[in-house]
């Protein structure tokens, strides 16, 4: 049995807004997106991000029991790098986007990290990487 990683999809609350985050917000590609059904795909590269609104979720799928969505569940974040972390926090801060946790250094890693959450309350991890990032103090 072989399996192929394909993409990551998002069952989200609010498509429109989430949509218009990872378009408008985020820079990425929507290749298609259907209001009808509430389903976009969203690329960066070879990337593909896709949404599905909950509602139509629990219309497609069968499941037992129901699916349920909790709110703000920690349990997986979308990494994005970026050039600069404080930067990207400055930008998304003046989007009204929630800061989960500010920038921090990782000097083991050779990191700096930031998460965010996007408009459903998934966590989004900023990191930008370099030869010294995360070499000074944490903070």
């Amino acid at each position: 049995m072989e399996f192929e990683f394909n993409y990551v999809r998002l069952f989200v609350k609010d498509y429109k807004t989430c949509l218009n985050f990872y378009s408008s917000v985020l820079g990425l590609e929507a290749t298609f997106a259907s209001d009808m059904d509430e389903y976009a795909e969203l690329t960066n590269g070879d990337i593909k991000l896709t949404l599905l609104s909950q509602k139509q979720a629990t219309g497609h799928f069968i499941s037992s029991p129901a699916l349920t969505f909790g709110q703000k569940d920690d349990g997986t974040a979308l990494s994005f790098r970026v050039k600069d972390v404080d930067e990207a926090c400055d930008y998304l801060k003046s989007k009204d986007v929630e800061v989960v946790s500010p920038p921090c250094n990782f000097a083991d890693w050779g990191i700096k990290a930031a998460l965010v959450r996007d408009p459903g309350g998934n966590l989004i991890e900023l990191m930008q990487t370099g030869d010294m990032v995360g070499a000074d103090s944490n903070g």
